[in-house]
Parts: structure tokens; sequence; C-alpha cells
């Protein structure tokens, strides 16, 4: 599906989808849940979103990547995805991309930022250039948790001389339409990332939100939040934006279309509402 903000236009890139256990999403609210049942799981997707605008082809957040050493987890542990066939598919070339943005360095967030070729991992767009905060970079490179994924996915990156880590709260316009807001608390420095078009709004939100029910519930944290105080903080700043701006919102998780709007109803709630049912 392709949805148009303004001159520009979204695609969705998916590598994988799966499900996911409610309780074990969102641990800390489990006495909240009486309405669900003890067993409900909800889906997720992993995927990257592709911003044709004027002048450039953007792809935010690039997925897992196939191929990597993740320790054995399943979900992202030597993928070996079709991602590459279904970016193909929207007529656009790997030589074609000229920007990267990065909401985070996250596994499932940088992966096909690179690929195996010619025995080595290198940048898989040639041409583009790859953006991230600063200080996410610092902190994964002194996490010992994470070497794997700066060598294979970050590293490489830095080698090209295709990497520009800047401050996320100084943000530029890119391609004069895109633009960081600050949302940490998923990470250190998690940044959503602003689209403004003819006077048409939308949102990137990362890791900001992993399910919809998050917006009935905007106090819910993940079990993946590392300040959970400043992710709830987050989560209603982007909330905001979205509804004073009328804008569309494009989730990294969500399962389905994985896009849609925030509404505010009656009862003093923010509902999230589908393409479907608009």
């Amino acid at each position: 599906m392709r949805i148009t903000v303004g001159q520009c236009q979204v695609e969705k890139i998916t590598e994988q989808t799966t499900s996911f256990p409610l309780r074990q999403l969102f641990p800390d609210h489990i006495d909240e849940m009486i309405n669900y049942p003890e067993d409900a799981a909800v889906g997720l997707s992993i995927h990257s979103w592709l911003v044709k605008t004027p002048e450039d082809i953007i792809l935010i957040d690039t997925a897992t990547g196939n191929g990597r050493n993740r320790g054995g987890i399943p979900l992202f542990d030597h993928l070996n995805s079709d991602y590459l066939e279904r970016l193909k598919q929207t007529g656009i070339a790997a030589e074609q991309v000229s920007l990267v943005l990065m909401t985070h360095i996250h596994t499932d967030h940088v992966g096909w930022n690179t690929h195996w070729n010619e025995g080595e991992w290198q940048p898989l767009f040639p041409h583009a250039r790859y953006v991230c905060s600063a200080r996410e970079l610092a902190k994964c490179q002194a996490d010992p948790g994470r070497q794997e994924l700066y060598r294979d996915s970050i590293l490489p990156l830095i080698k090209s001389g295709q990497l520009d880590a800047i401050d996320i709260e100084q943000s530029p316009l890119f391609s004069g339409v895109l633009r960081y807001m600050p949302t940490p608390g998923h990470s250190d420095d998690h940044g959503s990332l602003l689209l403004v078009s003819d006077q048409q709004h939308a949102i990137f939100t990362g890791d900001l939100m992993h399910h919809e029910v998050q917006f009935e519930h905007p106090h819910w944290n993940s079990v993946f939040c590392e300040n959970k105080p400043q992710a709830s903080l987050s989560r209603r700043k982007a909330i905001d934006w979205a509804l004073e701006h009328q804008a569309i919102w494009f989730s990294s998780h969500f399962a389905g279309a994985s896009f849609g709007r925030v509404r505010y109803d009656g009862s003093q709630r923010y509902q999230w509402q589908t393409p479907e049912e608009e």
C-alpha cells in the first residue's frame, strides 16, 4: 500500500511478523489487564518505511538483516528473509536510496544498513548517507552486548565514510520535509521523525510504542523500555503532536497496515483509528 503525505509517497517494507504474549510485552501492567484473557497475544511486525520525496529516496530504519549472529534469539538470529525482494517490488533499487534515517540503534532497526558482500559486511545502499544519534552511537560502541551489531551494521558505515552522527535535538531538515523529534525512553536518545509536506503531517515513531493498546494506556511501558517514566512522557508528547497536526502515525511494530491516526474521544481517552476505520 502506498500512502500519500503532501508531495511524498510512503510504503512499508516488511521483514517479518510475529506474535507476543501481552503479559510478557507489558509485564509491569498485568494488574490492569482484567479485560484481556491471561493467554492474550498481540501481533507485531518488523519493517522499514520507504519515503519518496521530490528530492530523495529515504529509508527509515532497516529491520534486522539476514545472516546476523544475534545470540541464538530466533526472532533475530541468522534470518533468511525476502526483505530485499520486497524492497525491489517497490521499484526501488538499493543504489537509488539516498538517505537512511535511524530512530535508534537496536538490532531490529539497523540490520539492513549492510549486507554480506565479497567476504565482508558492506553498506547495502552505496550512494546513501546514513544518519543516527551521536549519543546512540556512543552508547552502542560502549555496550559489550552490542559489539556484534556494531561490527556488522554500524562500523562498515563509518569505514565507508557514509555515517553522520548528529545531535537530534538540533536536527537539520532532511530533504526539505523530515526532521527528528527527541522521544527518549525506549532507548537513551530515541528519536521519532516528523514529516511535513504541503501542510500535511506524519510521524514515524520507531519504538515509541509496540502495540496500539498503548494509545488507550499510554502509561504502559513495554519490557523493552530502558527508562520507563521517560518513555511514557515521550509517548504523550508524540500523541499530542499527532493530534494537534492531524498527523498520520507510522509505527515500526504495529501489525496489519502499521499506520493510522490517533483520535481523542468523548470519554477522554485516546483511540487508534486504522485506515479501514476512517
